[in-house]
């Protein structure tokens, strides 16, 4: 279906009932990313996922610029639209950021929230300063040589290995599409949350990270689940993607957490 949201019109899928889930995919995804978690929860929940603004199905408005903090709002614009009453938010990586970014400013859409490791650079100064100097030379020398497609598998290979290893060509190829995505996303601002402003974080919130992800986003992880006033973590034997190179483990902290 499609639904205007912020301006916008956004790609959704509606299925099941009961308590309502929203699905918030990462980089270069879209709704289908969350199709096995949907499979598993969808018996017991009303399950929601929806490609981000840009992504897939959904338009992009290419005079706005891109930030965590309008696809945000396009997230709250959703949730109104759909008359969905204090969902629980599960998202993943930059969708995980977004969703930390919700519950700070849409507390009141929200009954509690899943953010498997967002990649907030202050969380982990340090870390992250490491990131920065591996990764962007990795995608401009593949896009240089071989295009945004390449960029994308660089970006994937690098930073979600256990997710990309597992893709056949034609999973692969869903990501490559959004490849002008990946660019707009690591052009954006960055985001930054303070500790002032996590401390005001009222929603149940369960974070997860993954043993092997890169040290960044691990620490992040574990340095948000500690900030935050009403938070759980959880550490899944996995990289970055934990939904997917863990989903029966994933669908159960879910499940259990809801």
């Amino acid at each position: 279906m499609q639904v205007q949201a912020n301006n916008t019109t956004l790609y959704a899928e509606d299925t099941g009932s009961g308590l309502p889930i929203v699905f918030v995919h990462g980089m270069c995804g879209d709704a289908s990313i969350w199709s096995d978690q949907v499979d598993r929860l969808g018996s017991r929940y009303r399950c929601i996922s929806y490609d981000r603004r840009g992504h897939t199905r959904s338009q992009r408005t290419a005079d706005i610029e891109e930030s965590v903090q309008l696809h945000a709002d396009d997230l709250a614009g959703l949730i109104e639209a759909m008359s969905v009453e204090r969902c629980l938010i599960v998202s993943s990586s930059g969708g995980a950021r977004i969703s930390v970014d919700l519950i700070r400013r849409y507390p009141h859409l929200v009954a509690g929230a899943v953010l498997s490791e967002p990649p907030i650079p202050n969380l982990a100064p340090q870390q992250f300063a490491t990131l920065f100097e591996e990764l962007p030379p990795l995608v401009k020398s593949a896009a240089q040589t071989g295009g945004p497609a390449a960029a994308v598998s660089a970006f994937f290979t690098f930073v979600c290995p256990g997710l990309w290893s597992s893709l056949d060509d034609a999973g692969k190829s869903r990501y490559r599409a959004n490849a002008e995505m990946l660019f707009a996303d690591l052009s954006m601002p960055r985001y930054h949350i303070g500790e002032a402003d996590l401390a005001q974080i009222c929603v149940p919130t369960l974070v997860i990270a993954g043993s092997t992800s890169h040290p960044a986003l691990n620490a992040g992880a574990h340095n948000l689940a500690a900030q935050l006033a009403n938070a759980r973590l959880v550490e899944l034997d996995c990289g970055h993607v934990t939904y997917a190179e863990r989903p029966a483990e994933f669908a159960h902290l879910v499940d259990t957490f809801a």
